[in-house]
Parts: structure tokens; C-alpha cells; sequence
């Protein structure tokens, strides 16, 4: 294991970016199941920094531009399930039937305006762009952390070369 003080400060700063990044979906209210919130893991490897989120993270920080293909029907359909979102017929007004067809029909048509369109409205369709605000918000942090870590290590080093002469 190693137990290099920059990779020490390099886990707490993943940390702290997997943190702000979670707060940051939550803050923009771009969060449904919470699945993307959980998916998203810090690793520090050496002398590097690495976070990984679900697939679908992008799409949500950069957005899909217009006239791209069409976002997964399938995906859309557990989206308007786990948010409780009850179906209504355009013309009518009335509300649908909470079956698979009617699911896969709005699906359908939400896919077909994404691709039209472009995802979160509120955002202009172009995406949140959690990622770059939540790491922002914590690069000042990083560069102290990571100076006073890499002084820590670079002392270290220089008692060793004194003692072993």
C-alpha cells in the first residue's frame, strides 16, 4: 500500500471532490434514482487522481446536442418511474393508464424531443456542467494540499539521503 503523503492527500482530495460533485447533482436537482450520485468513485493510484461516474453522467454535465440519436427509450421509461410522473394524453388532458405501452409512448416522444432539442431545458439544453463547477470549487484546496504534501515528501526524502549518507 502506499503511503506517500501525496497519495495520502491525493484519497482526501477524491474524497472531497466525489463529496462536491454529489452536492452539485443534488444542488442542480438533476438527481432521480441517485444511481448517477452513488456511481460516482474517487481513486488515487501513485501520483494520480482518478473519478469515475456512470455513462450517463456526460450527457447530464455537457448535455446531447440537437439532431443526435435519440437518448434510450428504456432508460427514459425507469426515469419517469422512479420520479412518480403521471402520464396524460396530450389531447384530452386526461390521465393515462400506468402501463408498459403507455410508458414506452412517452418514452418515445421524450426521446424523439431530446434528440430535437437537447436535454434540461432549464440549463438552455445544454447540460449542467456539475463536473467543471464542482471541481472548481475545489481546486484551490487541491493546490495547497498538494504543495504541502509534495514539501512533506521532498523532506522526507532529503532526511533519508542524510542519513544513509
Amino acid at each position: 500500500m502506499d503511503t506517500s503523503f501525496i497519495t495520502i492527500a491525493l484519497k482526501r482530495l477524491g474524497d472531497q471532490v466525489v463529496d462536491r460533485l454529489q452536492q452539485q447533482l443534488q444542488t442542480d436537482n438533476t438527481m432521480a434514482s441517485g444511481n448517477l450520485s452513488r456511481s460516482i468513485k474517487g481513486k488515487a493510484v501513485g501520483n494520480a487522481l482518478t473519478v469515475t461516474m456512470a455513462g450517463y453522467g456526460g450527457a447530464i454535465d455537457e448535455g446531447i446536442r440537437k439532431g443526435g440519436r435519440p437518448a434510450n427509450g428504456y432508460r427514459i421509461k425507469e426515469w419517469l418511474k422512479v420520479k412518480g410522473i403521471r402520464l396524460r394524453d396530450n389531447t384530452t388532458g386526461r390521465y393515462l393508464k400506468q402501463t408498459d405501452y403507455n410508458y414506452n409512448k412517452i418514452a418515445f416522444l421524450i426521446s424523439r424531443s431530446i434528440a430535437r432539442d437537447g436535454i434540461i431545458k432549464r440549463f438552455g439544453y445544454k447540460g449542467s456542467n456539475f463536473i467543471d463547477r464542482a471541481i472548481n470549487n475545489t481546486l484551490d484546496e487541491f493546490d495547497d494540499a498538494i504543495l504541502e504534501a509534495f514539501n512533506k515528501e521532498l523532506t522526507k526524502e532529503f532526511d533519508k539521503i542524510k542519513t544513509n549518507g
